[in-house]
């Protein structure tokens, strides 16, 4: 008899995304919230808001998770946001913050 183990693991993927260039302050910037509804990531990204908040008074939030906008996608965990609704979401942002929390 002969045994065979077999990993459950994907094939490793090498890319590297470069990081968006860097905004030189938020004060009246808009910042999104992104939480991908896992436990925990909602509370994430509020708290993030709340220390910016505090440091840049002029800065505004926009939260983006579950149903919260009539006409968009519903965003879950098993639903994120994919090319059309980020090209959207690049529109009514500055930079964006996510959590995805477990």
């Amino acid at each position: 008899m002969k045994l065979q183990i077999m990993s459950p693991a994907a094939a490793r993927v090498d890319f590297k995304v470069p990081p968006a260039p860097r905004l030189e302050t938020l004060e009246g910037k808009t910042i999104g919230l992104y939480n991908n509804m896992t436990g925990g990531a909602e509370v994430a990204v509020n708290r993030v808001a709340e220390h910016l908040g505090r440091r840049f008074p002029n800065v505004n939030f926009e939260s983006y998770g579950g149903s919260l906008r009539d006409g968009r996608p519903v965003l879950s965990r098993g639903v994120h946001i994919d090319d059309e609704e980020a090209a959207v979401i690049a529109t009514e942002v500055d930079a964006m913050v996510g959590a995805a929390a477990h």
